[in-house]
């Protein structure tokens, strides 16, 4: 029977702090790579439901739609 072993990270390097992130730049990264927003919305009433509702969302900037 073989013995399990477990890897690790060397830590010796220096972990990097990750930059702050504007709006703008989170906004770009967003549309240039596409993001899908996908919700349910149910309206009831006394365990019943009145409205029920499924929504897909797709934000994208026009010229990442036009590559696909």
């Amino acid at each position: 029977m073989t013995e399990a072993r477990t890897l690790y990270a060397s830590t010796s390097g220096r972990i990097a702090r990750p930059e702050p992130v504007t709006v703008v730049d989170l906004l770009d990264r967003l549309l240039s790579g596409g993001v899908v927003v996908q919700g349910h919305i149910t309206l009831a009433l006394a365990d019943i439901n009145l409205i029920d509702v499924d929504i897909a969302l797709l934000v994208a900037s026009t010229a990442t739609l036009a590559r696909q």
